[in-house]
């Protein structure tokens, strides 16, 4: 079987990270893998025939740069012929761009759509016929995740909507979590872009300032990049917490700063799966998080593996990091759990869904 699998970087995101796993997962079950990132990012992990479009992308980016890429896509696909294209990108391009890709690049391949974000659902909702349109001659549409396979479900009625979770290689995160590792103060924390609209990391950050653990040493580490970092820097001053919060670029080793840390903090407002999570409890450090649609319900038992936030308050969360940082013997039991919860995350088992979908259909 010929697999061709579309993402949007293969250094950035959860989908980038997802699509390289993919990668892995099918070329185990024996598949013939080719991976197309539309970004030239590559820092993951991967297997397979890599057709950089990105590296054509950093050359010309102009509107007709871009047709020619799409031209460039569908000349790949058809010279080899593929059984399945697994397009993992976000979908929210403009309209003209999607219209190539969907209707042109991908017309008459078996497609399997994935949805890796709920920023889908409201990407429809703002233009429900167009969205519809689109991906109307899909093969399958893959949910991440339950609660995200519903709405799907509600916005595509007639199409075959699957919930497959994202696959982690977990021997993989934990061999690189007992990287070398020197880090003095004990710390909380967060890794993922720093993007206030998805990510909400003002509230992680008021919250940390509420709970004045860093009067007893323990620091906030923010572990990521994005455009929001400068909005970030100027509340932790406007806080006065600036020798306590730390900033600290992306890093292709993010689970050795996972396994060292008390917990791992996430506050979005919205997810697709919360990779983060389950990354961190593979290396057996709990959660703390904000049950935000989608995802973190399907990973995190409320005081068996982490904490589960109700909703987005700034007190309770602060609490909830006092009680990871003070609450010893409550933080091992926790410990106990966490690696053990996520293997049903692992490569062998999502394995077997994906090619239950791809060979059985």
């Amino acid at each position: 079987m010929k697999v061709c699998i579309v993402t949007p970087s293969l250094g950035v995101g959860g989908a980038g990270k997802a699509a390289s796993v993919q990668s892995i997962m099918f070329t185990s079950l024996g598949y013939e893998v080719h991976i197309v990132p539309i970004t030239n990012i590559i820092t993951y992990k991967y297997e397979g025939k890599l057709f950089n479009l990105g590296a054509i992308k950093d050359k010309r980016n102009s509107f007709l740069d871009k047709v020619r890429r799409i031209l460039l896509l569908r000349k790949y696909l058809l010279k080899h012929q593929f059984d399945y294209v697994i397009d993992n990108r976000m979908r929210t391009n403009a309209t003209v761009n999607e219209i190539g890709m969907c209707k042109y690049a991908y017309r008459n391949f078996k497609v399997v759509y994935v949805s890796h974000s709920f920023s889908y659902i409201k990407d429809v909702d703002n233009n429900p016929r167009m969205k519809k349109w689109l991906i109307n001659k899909a093969y399958k549409i893959v949910a991440v995740n339950k609660e995200l396979s519903s709405f799907i479900k509600n916005l595509h009625p007639f199409h075959d909507v699957v919930c497959i979770e994202n696959a982690i290689d977990i021997e993989y995160i934990k061999a690189k979590g007992e990287a070398p590792f020197v880090k003095t103060n004990p710390y909380i924390l967060y890794c993922g872009r720093l993007e206030e609209r998805c990510k909400n990391i003002s509230m992680l950050i008021r919250a940390y300032a509420k709970s004045k653990v860093y009067n007893d040493g323990i620091e906030l580490l923010i572990l990521g990049d994005g455009l929001d970092k400068p909005k970030y820097e100027a509340l932790v001053l406007e806080l006065g917490i600036s020798d306590y919060v730390i900033f600290q670029a992306f890093t292709s080793n993010p689970y050795v700063y996972m396994k060292n840390a008390i917990c791992t903090a996430l506050t979005s407002l919205y997810e697709g799966f919360g990779l983060v999570l389950v990354e961190s409890l593979a290396v057996g450090t709990p959660v703390v998080a904000v049950d935000c649609r989608t995802g973190p319900s399907e990973i995190i038992q409320n005081g068996v593996n982490g904490i589960l936030m109700k909703n987005h308050d700034e007190e309770t969360y602060s609490e909830a990091l006092k009680t990871m940082v003070y609450k010893n013997s409550f933080l091992q039991e926790l410990k106990k759990q966490a690696e053990v919860s996520v293997e049903k995350f692992g490569i062998e088992q999502i394995s077997k869904k994906w090619q239950s979908l791809l060979e059985v259909g």
